[in-house]
């Protein structure tokens, strides 16, 4: 009996600090989880992030101590802290706790993390050198990245040709230059791959002037910019993002990956709600338990 009674009092609920419960992030990318605390009186404390969903859990990382792939800012202004987790694996599944370290009994409140396997976007351009040197014949450097699906993912540059496409590049970088090019115009297509999928990103075309000349110059024409994906799916932040060529494809959201839980406001709400419950079972308990030893003195 005083075993659950002291299991329910274990239960970190507090209306003080809340949360999403349930957030998901995505293999081998960072998640940022928000943990909304109430300024007034937790401002100057530290906060702290959690491993397990009792006062018993192990402590990953504080606002003064940030542990490897695991940072905690605190936004005081604003009354929450962040955790980002960098380079998600799925070990890291689990129950977790935000906390804020007080005088007395600690605020915590418990998060469960899931980590979602997703398939790539389109992989979206970007050039790493100035694009203008093309017009006096220097080498212009293109690069792709698609800003959704699970890492490791693998990048080729292919040539498209009348007869069979050929691969140039196995990294995400095209490097463009006047030694390269062997005719006027030339197709080019970036595509990205990992385990769940593989998507190829629209043509780059490039026009080439005077290609057998010393003052050879080219044009690179992108594909008109007209959409950008986001990877915003439950407190789930990319590390880059991209922006990317009118797809024919949108990129593939997995339903079942994305956060359900209520905004932080319905949170904090369900929370009193459970710490109101929970005292009243502590309460019955107890006068349970008294009634019960009363009774088993007397017989």
């Amino acid at each position: 009996m005083w075993t659950l009674i002291l299991l329910i009092c274990s239960i970190p609920v507090s209306d003080a600090l809340w949360a999403e419960e349930h957030v998901t992030g995505i293999l081998g990318r960072a998640i940022t989880i928000s943990c909304h605390y109430e300024a007034q009186h937790n401002q100057s404390h530290v906060k702290y992030w959690c491993q397990g969903w009792s006062r018993l859990c192990s402590v990953r990382a504080k606002t003064n101590w940030p542990n490897g792939r695991i940072t905690i800012t605190d936004d005081k202004t604003r009354g929450m802290f962040l955790v980002t987790i960098k380079n998600l694996q799925w070990e890291d599944a689990g129950w977790y706790s935000c906390g804020i370290e007080t005088p007395g009994h600690d605020p915590m409140f418990n998060v469960k993390l899931h980590i979602s396997d997703e398939a790539v976007s389109v992989p979206g351009f970007q050039y790493l050198s100035q694009p203008n040197v093309s017009r006096s014949g220097g080498s212009v450097t293109v690069s792709c990245e698609s800003a959704c699906g699970s890492f490791p993912i693998h990048y080729t540059w292919s040539e498209k040709t009348p007869s069979q496409d050929s691969m140039i590049s196995d990294t995400n970088k095209l490097d463009l230059h006047c030694q390269s090019f062997s005719q006027q115009h030339h197709q080019y297509y970036c595509t990205a791959s990992n385990t769940q999928g593989t998507k190829s990103s629209e043509i780059v075309h490039v026009s080439v002037n005077n290609v057998r000349e010393k003052n050879c110059s080219y044009r690179i024409k992108m594909p008109n910019i007209g959409r950008e994906y986001t990877c915003d799916k439950s407190s789930i932040k990319s590390s880059t993002t991209f922006t990317t060529i009118s797809p024919t494809t949108s990129p593939t959201i997995s339903p079942t990956a994305t956060g359900t839980s209520a905004g932080p406001k319905s949170v904090r709400k369900s929370c009193v709600a459970w710490d109101v419950i929970r005292w009243v079972l502590f309460t019955l308990l107890v006068i349970c338990s008294v009634s019960v030893t009363m009774f088993t003195r007397k017989h």
